[in-house]
């Protein structure tokens, strides 16, 4: 048995132990997930249209993490369509700067590890890179549209008066508070995958120009302000789609 395996059996027995059915439901729906990620993978070699397929993975993976997890109600169905509209608009947003700033490909610190394979992956190397982008900001999305609506509707619950404007006043201060915390847990994950080659690149004696035009260092910190700028864009849609409409609680 490998250690991966032992590390996924330990994850898999405390989601269990400690968050009972949800949690077992939450492991369950981190392995479907998975599978979903590797067969887009698959698919992508095949030549399915990547921004379509990404689109679809996206969509499938949200769906997975609110409805499986949570269920079908109105928190969980305004989460998921907040979801898909910061998404739509992140993905042209994502292909301008993919584009604009020459991001696809792999930085010249990671090509020297691979120069034994082939670059030929019959792929665009711009779609590949906006679609790793774009999948990167579904789960912080989820995370954040799913906690303004349950705190909105526990609300509306708690106060049943509250007027429409105090309570749209009330899910931006929750976007906002939880908006930090995403935001620290995207940027020293990032910093922590990639924290072998930053620390090989202080030993390279970069100038500052070099850090500012490097692609490994540009890519990152793009995926940090487009992370933060969809997380910005989901606070307000999520509490305008959950408080304004018909249903009340």
């Amino acid at each position: 048995m490998s250690v991966n395996t032992v590390l996924l059996l330990i994850l898999g027995l405390l989601m269990w132990r400690i968050g009972g059915k949800t949690g077992l439901s939450t492991f369950i729906v981190l392995l479907i997930n998975l599978v979903l990620m590797f067969v887009a993978v698959i698919l992508i070699r095949w030549g399915i249209p990547i921004f379509w397929l990404t689109l679809g993975t996206s969509l499938l993976i949200s769906a997975m993490n609110l409805f499986a997890i949570n269920g079908y109600y109105p928190t969980t169905k305004y989460a998921f369509f907040s979801s898909l509209i910061v998404l739509l608009v992140m993905m042209s947003g994502i292909y301008f700067c993919v584009t604009q700033m020459t991001l696809q490909g792999l930085p010249s610190e990671e090509l020297m590890e691979m120069d034994m394979y082939s670059l030929d992956i019959g792929v665009s190397f711009v779609s590949v890179s906006v679609s790793v982008l774009i999948m990167s900001l579904v789960g912080a999305i989820n995370d954040v549209a799913i906690s303004i609506t349950s705190a909105l509707a526990e609300l509306k619950k708690a106060t049943p008066d509250i007027s429409q404007k105090d309570w749209y006043q009330s899910g931006l201060h929750v976007g906002i508070d939880v908006l930090g915390s995403t935001l620290n847990t995207l940027i020293f994950a990032i910093i922590g995958s990639q924290l072998a080659l930053f620390i090989w690149i202080t030993d390279l004696n970069y100038s500052l120009s070099d850090l500012l035009n490097s692609k490994l260092i540009v890519t990152e910190w793009v995926s940090i302000i487009i992370s933060g700028v969809s997380i910005v864009l989901t606070i307000p849609i999520t509490t305008y789609l959950m408080t304004h409409h018909k249903k009340h609680y």
